[in-house]
């Protein structure tokens, strides 16, 4: 019943195909008949009216002639007397004669009928000329038009009921021949409508006849089939994931674990380093002091020459080894968020010089050469100077290092148009490869091969300062290539910029 139901009214509603159908046929047909009967009804009147208009003139050229004696003899009752007999043949409305002055002779008028307002007529005219063919007066008719239109109307008015009853006719053809068409497709319909809505159960007519419908119908049932296969395979397709996301799940819990003790681990060993390298330091500081006092013989030679080579090899190494672990304490600080920066006006150009100043010697050593590029109006910098000078040195310290013998190193300093405070440390040395940069930057690795270089360090440098870069809420850049050297540029945020100077 509800099948039945829902048939009835996919068949029946306002915007099916079958009422479309029927309603464009009968509309037309409607129309058709309409313009024919109009334009039949306008022809039919022409040729009436064409026909008229014939016999008119014929008339009034008869009338013509029989006038012309009455007004060549100055008869004018004579003329009027014919005219009467004019107005008695039932077709005309009113008559007249004028002379050649214009001067109305005679004149006839059929039941009050105005000649100043002819609509409806036809209005002919005849001059009356006289045997020796001189024009005497003129003839004027009006020829009443009723008779046509009431004809045409006749003929319009049995045009109309003809197109009328064709019109129902085609109605009930259009609709029968619809209902034989349509009626396979309306159940076609149904069940495309029922598996649209996901009822994938439904059963698809299907139809001996291989007409346009039966391929849609089989085109449905294979639509019907691979949509079962589909649902099919997303059922399936949920269980594989409930099953991957428990999975995922119990590996994101592994990891996590994992993660939390990998944070301890590095907990762990920051704080290892923090009081190894504290305890060190101690040790350190009294190896330093004595091998300082021996080296410059501050109580007195020491005798054999070489306790002051070993003096002096002695107080070098416990500087290598002070500095890498005040590195070694500034990275844990960093790592562990201790270090607080004590910030104040920095004058970049004598920060730049400073810096230069302490690596001259090295760099004259390998007769390579230092400039630095400093614009006069170049903003202080608000920062850590001792942070700063740390910086400084490990970039200008990797450039001599890594720039061969007779090369060049500029540091340059500028703004950018966002207000940002930039520092870069430029040179043509061997440079170093993408990967190569990115080691670089990683704390204990470097880019080149310890072999094949003379100066060693222990790869903290570059990271110490990416790390300090952070705390400035800045960052640091390098561009490089193998073989055509290094750029080095730390970015101070624009707020760290001092446009007006102050002085003591």
């Amino acid at each position: 019943m509800n099948g039945s139901g829902s048939r009835r009214q996919t068949r029946f509603t306002g915007t099916s195909i079958r009422n479309r159908i029927a309603v464009t046929v009968v509309a037309t047909v409607v129309i058709v008949s309409m313009i024919g009967t109009a334009l039949s009804g306008r022809e039919h009147a022409a040729r009436l009216k064409a026909d008229l208009e014939a016999e008119s003139q014929v008339l009034v050229n008869i009338f013509a002639d029989t006038l012309a004696d009455p007004l060549w003899d100055y008869d004018h009752e004579m003329a009027q007397q014919r005219l009467d007999h004019l107005a008695a043949t039932g077709s005309i409305s009113a008559a007249t004669v004028l002379d050649t002055d214009g001067t109305r002779l005679a004149a006839v008028t059929v039941e009050g009928f105005d000649p100043a307002r002819s609509s409806g007529h036809l209005v002919l005219q005849r001059s009356i000329t006289a045997e020796t063919e001189e024009v005497i007066g003129t003839l004027t008719l009006w020829v009443s038009t009723a008779a046509i239109d009431d004809a045409v109307w006749n003929a319009v008015r049995d045009d109309a009921t003809t197109a009328a009853i064709l019109a129902v006719i085609t109605a009930v053809v259009v609709f029968v021949g619809i209902n034989l068409i349509t009626d396979p497709l309306s159940r076609v319909t149904h069940a495309m409508v029922r598996i649209g809505e996901g009822d994938l159960e439904t059963a698809v007519p299907a139809s001996s006849r291989n007409d346009e419908v039966s391929r849609m119908a089989a085109a449905l049932e294979r639509l019907r089939q691979n949509a079962q296969r589909v649902e099919q395979a997303e059922r399936d397709l949920r269980r594989a994931n409930a099953s991957l996301e428990q999975r995922v799940q119990e590996r994101t819990a592994e990891l996590e674990r994992a993660r939390q003790q990998a944070v301890e681990a590095n907990r762990a060993k920051t704080e290892f380093l923090a009081n190894m390298s504290h305890d060190l330091r101690t040790p350190l500081n009294a190896i330093l002091g004595f091998s300082d006092i021996m080296r410059t013989r501050t109580f007195g030679p020491l005798g054999d020459r070489r306790y002051e080579e070993y003096a002096e090899d002695i107080h070098h190494s416990g500087t290598l080894l002070i500095a890498l672990i005040n590195d070694l304490l500034d990275i844990s600080k960093v790592e562990a968020g201790k270090f607080e920066l004590d910030d104040e006006e920095v004058d970049i150009a004598q920060l730049v010089q400073s810096c230069m100043r302490q690596v001259a010697t090295m760099a004259s050593a390998a007769d390579q050469t230092l400039s630095a590029n400093i614009p006069a109006d170049m903003p202080a910098l608000w920062g850590d100077e001792k942070v700063l000078v740390q910086i400084l040195n490990n970039l200008l310290s990797n450039a001599v290092k890594f720039t061969p013998d007779g090369g060049s190193i500029q540091v340059s300093a500028w703004t950018d148009s966002a207000g940002q405070v930039l520092l870069s440390v430029t040179d043509n040395g061997i440079g170093m490869t993408e990967d190569g940069v990115a080691k670089a930057l990683r704390p204990f690795e470097q880019a080149h091969n310890a072999r094949l270089r003379e100066h060693k360090g222990t790869g903290l440098g570059l990271h110490l300062c990416a790390n300090f870069m952070k705390l400035f809420g800045g960052r640091l850049e390098i561009r490089s290539r193998l073989g055509e050297g290094t750029t080095a540029t730390v970015i101070f945020p624009a707020e760290r910029a001092i446009r007006e100077r102050h002085t003591a």
